[in-house]
């Protein structure tokens, strides 16, 4: 139910009190119920006021709405939701299972035994060196998460036995119920409010949770990170999350990853550049230079006469491709340097040598010249 303006929605301000609130939603809901207003966009709107109402009416959903965006708040809620519309409507049940079932009504099926939940994802972010981004490792994480209580084997009862069968759903944790509404009488189905839609009635709580049936818990979770993996890429760990408030699977644990950077080299997907600075007498001439690479020193060989800007590629000395075998390449760019200062007899030198050579010897130069005087 996040990323929607509920207060919008029912066409209130934010400082309404919990008078305007209602009565906004009952001016929004006449006007969009489907039995009065047979458009097509009708049923659409008439359930975003019942969800838009279902938070702002209950105190701490609409807290947690107008703190973080969202009515389940940053964490797992055990509390229970739809005080709001029993006050409106009169009669039991929380609102939440009314919008759920409202349509059952007007030819729709209510729901049958409590659904399973999922548990809240968890965020995380870990820091990896280069290499280890690059080869992948294994690192241990620790997170806060809750978890289903062992003691009582998330039941909330003492060992996990001291609780009987709810007498009014039969374990289902639900139950019908009828209520007449300024709409007319609807039958609708709803969380038993015996059990509070658990299906069991606890006879004395479990001492380690308090009878929640979960704990949260510091967990340190080994990571195999793989091989390839790059910065800002998120590592999902199924089932590492939260656990849930009550019957139903974990979520995940979701890593952000972020990699420091290189003294020298630079990752471009799975690729490796490295800038080379050389003297400008060794392109000239020519010479074997030791870089660096993934897999240790590598003897590059530079030819005679190399062009400043030159990129030499060297096979499979790049980064492993994330679940693949195969490995990108290394890209070296040449680059010539000259020297900051010049002493009267190097340059005296310089200039002797550069008067073996006209403006032939530099073809680029050369056709510049040309075009120039076009």
């Amino acid at each position: 139910m996040a990323n929607k303006d509920y207060y919008s929605i029912l066409g209130v301000e934010k400082t309404a009190g919990e008078d305007e609130i209602k009565s906004a939603y009952r001016r929004m809901a006449k006007k969009y119920h489907p039995d009065l207003n047979k458009t097509p966009e009708a049923a659409e709107k008439f359930k975003e006021v019942n969800e838009a109402y279902s938070v702002l009416s209950d105190p701490q959903k609409k807290a947690n709405y107008d703190q973080f965006g969202s009515a389940d708040g940053p964490q797992f809620s055990g509390g229970q939701g739809g005080a709001g519309f029993g006050d409106f409507f009169g009669g039991g049940g929380g609102f939440g299972d009314f919008f759920s079932d409202i349509f059952s009504a007007f030819g729709g099926g209510a729901r049958g035994a409590r659904a399973t939940q999922r548990g809240q994802d968890i965020n995380a972010s870990m820091n990896l060196s280069f290499e280890e981004a690059c080869f992948g490792c294994e690192k241990n994480i620790t997170v806060g998460r809750i978890e289903t209580c062992n003691a009582c084997s998330g039941t909330g009862a003492r060992n996990g036995k001291d609780y009987s069968v709810c007498p009014d759903c039969h374990g289902s944790g639900r139950v019908r119920f009828q209520q007449n509404t300024m709409m007319g009488t609807i039958v609708r189905e709803g969380e038993c409010p015996k059990c509070g839609g658990s299906g069991k009635i606890i006879r004395e709580k479990c001492s380690v949770c308090n009878g929640k049936g979960y704990q949260r818990v510091n967990k340190t979770i080994k990571v195999k990170v793989p091989a390839g993996i790059d910065d800002d890429q998120t590592l999902r760990m199924r089932g590492e999350g939260n656990a849930p408030m009550g019957e139903g699977t974990n979520g995940d644990l979701n890593i952000r990853i972020k990699v420091e950077k290189h003294k020298l080299l630079v990752r471009k997907g799975s690729d490796i550049c490295l800038d080379l600075y050389l003297p400008f007498t060794t392109t000239l001439l020519g010479g074997k230079v030791e870089i660096p690479t993934l897999d240790g020193d590598y003897t590059l060989n530079i030819p005679e006469l190399t062009a400043s800007g030159t990129v030499m590629r060297i096979k499979n000395k790049g980064v492993k491709i994330l679940n693949r075998e195969s490995r990108g390449d290394m890209l070296v760019t040449i680059k010539a340097e000259v020297p900051k200062s010049l002493d009267k007899q190097t340059k005296a030198k310089i200039e002797d040598l550069a008067s073996c050579f006209n403006t032939s010897s530099y073809a680029k130069y050369d056709k510049f010249l040309k075009n120039k005087k076009k």
